[in-house]
């Protein structure tokens, strides 16, 4: 591939806010389909839906400020870069529903949207080269939950939650979003689900 343009860095981008905002949470299912831009400036995804559908359904994960963080570290080795992606949050006081969700996340193939605070959206666990949407292709990229830790801490002031910790390996650096996403912001229970289009 030529390289066909350069980067150039605007105020803006010096005066971005980093950290995560919001994370969203789906189960990769047969037949989901994923909408990928693919030009010389733009490395997106515009749409995912599921079968049949004009929308997806994602799990709202919500934690303790300034404690999520994305990293991305690729790596080639024979000719093949892939990119590994891990993304940790901190699920403040340890309690039966979040043992539940924690046990939902174990063994199961997921696809995540880190909403960042700068206002980009990062998308994990999605691969144009790998596709697990198409039925013919074996799934090769998703993300997995790589590990939890819970902790009562032991001072008055310690923190009480788990920490987990969500990974992927994939064949392409993240895209961002570019479509819609309908986030839940009913406080009133946990079971929120928030939509992208």
């Amino acid at each position: 591939m030529a390289i066909t343009n350069g980067i150039n860095i605007g105020c803006s981008n010096l005066q971005a806010a980093g950290g995560i905002r919001n994370i969203l949470i789906r189960t990769w299912a047969d037949g989901d389909a994923v909408t990928y831009s693919n030009t010389s400036t733009s490395h997106a995804i515009s749409k995912i839906v599921d079968t049949g559908g004009s929308t997806a359904n994602w799990r709202n994960f919500e934690f303790k400020n300034e404690l999520p963080s994305l990293t991305v570290t690729a790596a080639k080795e024979n000719g093949s870069t892939s990119y590994e992606c891990s993304l940790s949050f901190m699920m403040p006081e340890m309690t039966n529903s979040k043992a539940a969700a924690l046990q939902q996340l174990m063994d199961t193939c997921m696809m995540v949207i880190a909403v960042g605070n700068n206002g980009k959206n990062y998308v994990l666990g999605v691969s144009q080269k790998y596709m697990n949407e198409k039925a013919e292709i074996r799934n090769q990229t998703y993300v997995s939950m790589t590990g939890a830790e819970g902790a009562s801490g032991a001072a008055y002031n310690d923190d009480n939650g788990w920490t987990v910790t969500m990974g992927c390996k994939q064949w392409e650096a993240p895209r961002l979003y570019t479509g819609t996403i309908t986030l839940y912001t009913n406080a009133g229970s946990g079971t929120g689900t928030s939509t992208t289009s």
